[in-house]
């Protein structure tokens, strides 16, 4: 035996049981520090919540921007054609006034003296209704045949 072998097996003892006191010391940190870490993954979840939503929505998230950004270039290409052409055809604005806008509340207000005579209305009825109903006009038909 050499010396070597003298002092492995008595470091090997202290350094296992230093091992094994750690490994009781962290098994029980980590027991105490159970709620703190439970509750750290519920912040974790809720603060990842929105980008989880993203990811749902990332199909149509791409469609909505390809949508915004084609609409956008059809429009400014459109408008450009726009000035373009009304200058090629010397078209300006004209010097007329424009007209005044009308108020909403012009608009869908109530007359205030409206007054309704049922009795006129239905003189007027009579006026374009005939004066027998069918069943005289049928009777009337049948007694003259």
């Amino acid at each position: 035996m050499s010396w070597v072998s003298i002092l492995k097996y008595p470091l090997l003892l202290v350094v296992g049981f230093i091992i094994q006191l750690l490994s009781y010391l962290l098994s029980t940190l980590l027991f105490l520090a159970s709620p703190v870490i439970y509750i750290g993954h519920v912040f974790l979840y809720l603060a990842l919540l929105p980008l989880r939503i993203l990811v749902i929505l990332e199909g149509f998230i791409y469609f909505m921007t390809v949508a915004v950004l084609v609409g956008a270039t059809i429009g400014m290409i459109l408008h450009f054609t726009g000035s373009v052409i009304s200058q090629f055809l010397r078209i300006e604005e004209s010097n007329e006034p424009r007209r005044p806008r009308v108020k909403q509340e012009l608009l869908y207000s109530v007359p205030q003296n409206h007054s309704f005579d049922y009795l006129a209305a239905q003189l007027d009825d009579r006026k374009f209704l005939p004066y027998s109903t069918i069943l005289e006009e049928e009777e009337n038909s049948y007694e003259s045949g």
